[in-house]
């Protein structure tokens, strides 16, 4: 019902600027609340100085920041009261032991807090059924997806923008699309068990560079057949 953008851009071509312009173009009914302490307006919205000015709390946020700001934003999410966050910017346990380590420190907040993270690293999520997309994917630049049977879930946002791309080019339209990154909270097979479980998906494409979860993963895959759905 609502998304907060934190980092949000005027330039709809930039990271922080490229979610605000898919979720207007597409419709998305919500709230949207774009935090930039430098501007009064993003993209024609009213913008907030940070996320304590936030005049409720959002189902959930966006975070376009570089790494260096991750932390701070995921405080201020926790002491907003937010439950759930996308977390874009790369620069973490993909870079080696400062980066692991940072990480771990914000997975922990974020835990303490209640608050669920996806990525970071990832291209994050979108459902085009609502409008609703918390991505930063250039796949979107010529043509929205079209809501329909097909769930796509990706450790690699490169490879679920693909699969994406190939699903619309052959009229297959999209329920949910999940791109999970590092993982530092939600996994793919937390992922592919939510893709599963919406009855508007069909059928599932999952790209998995490694799973960390066997006995989740296994389990999804044993609903998604007992529900009759391909993966």
């Amino acid at each position: 019902r609502s998304v907060a953008v934190i980092g949000a851009s005027d330039d709809a071509t930039r990271i922080g600027g490229r979610p605000l312009r898919y979720m207007r173009e597409g419709g998305f009914a919500g709230r949207i609340f774009p935090v930039n302490p430098k501007r009064e307006t993003v993209q024609g919205l009213q913008a907030f100085a940070d996320v304590a000015a936030l005049p409720e709390v959002p189902d959930t946020a966006i975070l376009a920041l570089p790494a260096a700001a991750t932390l701070a934003a995921v405080e201020a999410c926790v002491a907003k009261g937010l439950r759930s966050a996308v977390v874009f910017s790369a620069g973490f346990a993909e870079t080696g032991a400062e980066g692991v380590a940072l990480q771990a420190r914000i997975a922990d907040v974020a835990r303490e807090g209640g608050l669920r993270l996806l990525g970071p690293n990832c291209l994050g999520v979108m459902n085009p059924g609502v409008g609703w997309y918390g991505t930063f994917s250039v796949v979107l630049d010529g043509e929205l997806m079209q809501s329909g049977p097909v769930g796509i879930v990706s450790q690699s946002g490169a490879y679920g923008s693909h699969l994406a791309h190939l699903a619309r080019a052959r009229g297959m339209g999209i329920s949910q699309w999940v791109t999970t990154g590092n993982e530092m909270d939600i996994s793919l097979a937390e992922a592919l068990e939510h893709v599963i479980a919406q009855p508007e998906t069909k059928v599932v494409m999952a790209y998995a560079e490694g799973i960390h979860d066997g006995d989740r993963f296994r389990a999804a895959l044993e609903t998604a057949r007992e529900l009759g759905k391909a993966v």
